[in-house]
């Protein structure tokens, strides 16, 4: 509104646009709905990159509510995209090329498909096994995020570990903590520390900073719930590594800085495992930034390790999803779920029960975790169906990141 709306009282920096020496500084993320970068060929010419022609021609599907297939010379020029069709020829020979570049992106074998030629295919066949880690910031983002791929993943064979880079701690309530105080104070009743925890959380104030035995408590209850919701997938418990990483060891909100010891703890993971795979948060907007700091640390210790001759064959996926989505023209890997894996990924998630009823840190979005990223899974099929491909009942996407 501030750049490309009407100038109003109701927004005064719009006064600014009448200004002749004001600059704006807006990051991408910030700048991304402002026509020259959204939709850059309803205001000036282009240069038409394979990913601006992918993106002008999802763009121009969903305006027009047309599938690729159905669109014509005509849709292209009324709509700013006759520099497009210059350079493409006719509206044919790109609507084929933009539907089979999405179709390829589809494919049930997240882990690359043996013995298939693997030209069209986003993942490669070989190894037919591979070795892969999915690092989750917190202790569900692996089953929110991707928990079908997830299945899918353990389900063909592949070698899957389970990275939990956080405990998640301050995301169980203190009513939630207290129960599992009280059923371990009744297991054990001579125990001094449980009864500390119950004395502690029974009169505990607002805002109150945990002793660090109520810290690891709540670092427990995740932990467990993890291993349940990986173990219903088929994965076992030594596959699962949970780092605890220092930063995020505050009891607070509010983190500490990364340091060495942090990224020492997945350098030394990735260095044991030596994976073929890596899958990591790419979803960037949870309310207290847990997500970019457990991404920017991997960034920073893939760029240490990438002269490391088995990186070579390492490939990173990035997921989203419980706070949102990837746009269909930057997916790379479409993983179609069936209704069936759609429920089983909704029972995943439901064994993290002290993230159900009532989520601590949800954001603007007041839904349970499980309802908005059935949403988007959903939503993200639909799209693909309405671009003119198939029809799934939930899709998760990806997009590699090159490092």
């Amino acid at each position: 509104q501030t750049i490309e709306g009407n100038v109003t009282s109701n927004v005064p920096a719009t006064y600014l646009q009448d200004h002749h020496n004001t600059t704006f500084v807006l990051d991408y993320a910030a700048s991304s709905e402002l026509t020259r970068i959204k939709t850059p060929w309803l205001v000036t010419t282009c240069i038409w990159k394979a990913t601006l022609r992918l993106k002008a021609v999802v763009w121009l599907s969903e305006l027009l509510e047309k599938s690729i297939l159905k669109l014509t010379d005509k849709d292209y020029t009324d709509n700013g995209m006759s520099g497009l069709l210059a350079e493409a020829g006719t509206a044919y020979d790109l609507n084929i090329e933009m539907f089979n570049k999405l179709q390829h992106t589809i494919s049930g074998w997240p882990g690359g498909k043996p013995n298939a030629d693997d030209s069209n295919r986003p993942e490669r066949a070989e190894p037919s096994k591979k070795r892969v880690i999915i690092f989750s910031p917190h202790p569900d983002d692996d089953v929110i995020s991707m928990g079908g791929t997830l299945d899918r993943l353990v389900d063909q064979g592949h070698d899957v570990h389970v990275a939990y880079q956080t405990s998640g701690n301050i995301s169980v309530s203190d009513d939630e903590a207290l129960k599992f105080a009280k059923i371990a104070l009744e297991l054990t009743p001579n125990s001094k520390r449980m009864e500390k925890i119950v004395a502690f959380l029974s009169v505990k104030k607002e805002d109150e900073v945990d002793p660090l035995d109520v810290q690891k408590l709540k670092a427990l209850i995740r932990k467990n719930e993890s291993i349940l919701a990986t173990n219903y997938l088929g994965l076992q418990e030594e596959n699962l590594h949970f780092l605890n990483m220092p930063f995020y060891e505050t009891g607070t909100i509010k983190k500490n800085k990364l340091s060495q010891k942090d990224t020492d703890l997945l350098y030394d993971l990735i260095e044991e495992i030596k994976p073929h795979q890596i899958y990591a948060v790419g979803d960037l907007s949870d309310p207290h930034g847990t997500h970019k700091i457990c991404l920017d640390a991997l960034i920073n210790v893939l760029d240490k390790l990438k002269s490391k001759p088995y990186m070579k064959d390492c490939w990173v996926w990035l997921y989203r999803g419980a706070w949102q989505e990837w746009e269909a023209y930057e997916i790379e890997m479409a993983v179609p779920l069936s209704p069936d894996q759609v429920l089983k990924k909704r029972h995943a998630i439901f064994y993290h029960q002290s993230q159900k009823d009532g989520v601590m840190y949800q954001g603007d979005d007041s839904r349970e975790f499980w309802v908005r990223v059935e949403d988007r899974n959903r939503s993200t099929a639909v799209k693909y169906n309405n671009l003119g491909l198939a029809d799934y009942a939930a899709i998760e996407a990806f997009k590699r990141y090159f490092y």
